[in-house]
């Protein structure tokens, strides 16, 4: 709440409580900070005044809006104050806290002998992927080896009958057209039995 127009230059309070928040909002910019002497002043007293920034007019703040700014210094002091009082502390301990946390890292990294195992720089859930995957690669390859096993007994079991068949029809046309290769072969079996060693 702004007003123009001249005080009393008896009340030094009053002055006193303007230079603060003169010096204040010059800080931030609101209002430039002149030397001016008050209209009707008896003495040569002169006291800061806000000027704005378009008007170049000396403006003088009220009562109520000395109350008004003292009251916003206050909430901004006591904002402040709690900022000081419980987020400071708390962030303070937090970072505390990260930094003990990768000290402790550092210190487990370091304290690996070097000769008996490297230390491992790979994120754990990365090795415990990769340690998977190993284990469902061994798991394939051993099925693969079991399916190649059993077809190559499949093709074994296959190819047999088929050598049987062969046989008998060998056997079956020495039989009714050589005869005599068939006895032949029978005999030759027949001494192989008998030279076996009981």
């Amino acid at each position: 709440m702004i007003e123009e127009g001249s005080i009393d230059d008896r009340d030094t309070f009053l002055h006193a409580v303007r230079d603060i928040l003169s010096s204040y909002s010059g800080k931030q910019g609101f209002c430039t900070n002149h030397m001016v002497q008050p209209t009707g002043s008896r003495n040569n007293s002169f006291f800061p005044v806000f000027v704005g920034s378009q008007t170049m007019t000396p403006t003088y703040v009220s009562a109520c809006a000395l109350v008004e700014q003292i009251s916003e210094l206050e909430d901004e002091l006591h904002c402040y104050q709690h900022e000081l009082e419980n987020v400071l502390p708390r962030e303070r301990g937090r970072f505390i806290d990260e930094q003990c946390r990768m000290v402790q890292i550092l210190e487990q990294i370091l304290s690996v002998p070097v000769t008996h195992m490297l230390p491992k720089f790979t994120p754990w859930p990365l090795a415990q992927a990769l340690e998977e995957l190993e284990m469902i690669s061994y798991e394939v390859s051993a099925s693969v080896n079991e399916v190649m096993m059993a077809r190559e007994e499949k093709t074994k079991m296959l190819q047999q009958p088929s050598r049987n068949a062969q046989q008998e029809r060998r056997v079956f046309a020495d039989f009714f057209c050589h005869p005599g290769r068939l006895e032949n072969q029978v005999r030759e079996l027949t001494s192989r039995v008998r030279g076996i060693p009981e």
